[in-house]
């Protein structure tokens, strides 16, 4: 059914979504202040920081539900299996997005409209 062993899908995995973390982080710690997008002074260090933890618990998170949905699809277990498989794998999403959801409320909340 798969072309990869479940070991094999979870490196793929984990390799994808810290790949995709670290363009997160670029593009949201470097990239807009350098830019002038966002202004956040002492915020940025604290963002950074909690933004690490996340990033990395939701890239490990998405390869597990990967693994977790694969084995429990091979052992027939799908419904359930499955629905908390792909629970997992929006939070471990989540955790990898959240430099950019943060930066992104940072712009929103100082943009200035005219009214």
């Amino acid at each position: 059914m798969n072309n990869f062993s479940f070991d094999e899908l979870q490196k793929k995995d984990l390799l994808t979504a810290l790949g995709l973390w670290l363009v997160v982080e670029a593009v949201s710690f470097v990239l807009f202040p350098t830019l002038g997008l966002i202004d956040p002074g002492a915020r940025l260090r604290t963002w950074f920081l909690l933004s690490l933890p996340f990033g990395l618990g939701g890239a490990a998170l998405v390869s597990m539900s990967s693994r977790f949905v694969a084995a429990a699809g091979e052992r027939g277990q799908r419904k359930l299996a499955s629905l908390i498989g792909q629970f997992g794998g929006w939070f471990g999403l989540a955790g990898i997005m959240f430099p950019f959801v943060v930066v992104c409320i940072e712009f929103f909340s100082t943009l200035n409209l005219p009214r």
